[in-house]
């Protein structure tokens, strides 16, 4: 059991005037993070973004393996600084007894740097990424519509989904995980999204042991992100979880609907919160991490107001 803290929210780099600092703010306050009760993290996407409006959030990811080292997209670091104080962030955490987790948007990339035709369907897209880690290269028959997957055929927010069935595609993304996790230190990994993908990805992801902390067998935590009713996360944490020893959790969407109805609504009943329809009274407690709100959420009813 622990209390993760969301790290970051929309925008806050520039609402809090730390653009480029925010990993050295956090370090700042991670003593008092962790002496108010925290035992984790949750950093947002530390990887160089396409920022094609400008300097963003990081899900849009460009440069998986650039954490603010290289010049590309408008700037050296990102728009929370450079990997070498994200490092430093994640030793004072770790001084502080707290876990560190990693945001991974594995649905679809941004920032692409030419266009080119799908062999399949003949039409052009940004697809060709030659990012300049020379890592992680990517080019049209690593997304879909796809020689490898027949299902996918979608776009979120007009950029192609990724293949993970690609067998370079997977190859890669579970070499990405190990890099974070034994490479830069990261604890855990918070799946962005994933609706957009197949659970065999993650399933493979966290029964993967890891080289950690003087450990062969390290099992990183997970949670994802599933935005939606309580049976299709249920359908989603069980056949996510059925091959592995390392479970993985979800966030209860249904819960925070709740809860925010209880601070919204004048005479809300509070027999409510005990009613079957969350991961919690569904008996899923063990999968289950509750919160409160989050930065899209956040968003998302500022837009409204």
């Amino acid at each position: 059991m622990g209390v993760i803290l969301q790290a970051f929210y929309w925008d806050c780099p520039k609402l809090e005037n730390q653009e480029f600092n925010w990993w050295n703010f956090l370090k700042e306050k991670t003593k008092i993070i962790a002496g108010a009760g925290f035992t984790a993290l949750w950093l947002p996407p530390a990887c160089k973004a396409a920022n094609i409006n400008g300097m963003s959030m990081g899900y849009d990811p460009y440069d998986f393996y650039d954490l603010g080292s290289i010049d590309q997209k408008g700037s050296v670091k990102t728009w929370y600084g450079s990997q070498q104080e994200l490092e430093d962030l994640i030793s004072e955490a770790h001084t502080h007894n707290m876990q560190v987790y990693a945001d991974m948007v594995l649905n679809h990339t941004s920032g692409a740097d030419e266009e080119e035709i799908n062999g399949l369907d003949g039409k052009k897209r940004w697809t060709k990424y030659n990012p300049g880690s020379k890592k992680f290269a990517r080019d049209w028959t690593c997304y879909h519509p796809s020689d490898f997957e027949r299902m996918d055929n979608l776009v979120f927010e007009g950029m192609p989904d990724l293949c993970h069935r690609n067998p370079y595609m997977y190859s890669e993304i579970l070499e990405y995980a190990r890099w974070l996790i034994e490479d830069i230190g990261m604890d855990g990994l918070r799946y962005d999204f994933v609706k957009g993908y197949g659970t065999w990805i993650i399933t493979a992801i966290l029964e993967r042991f890891y080289h950690k902390n003087g450990s062969n067998t390290f099992s990183p935590f997970g949670v994802g992100e599933y935005w939606g009713e309580d049976k299709f996360i249920t359908e989603w944490l069980t056949e996510t979880n059925c091959y592995t020893d390392n479970p993985v959790s979800a966030f209860d969407f249904p819960l925070r609907y709740r809860l925010r109805a209880l601070c919204d609504q004048f005479g809300f009943d509070l027999r409510i919160l005990c009613q079957n329809g969350t991961l919690i009274t569904d008996g899923l407690g063990l999968y289950a991490v509750t919160f409160v709100e989050n930065h899209d959420l956040a968003k998302k009813e500022r837009s409204y107001s």
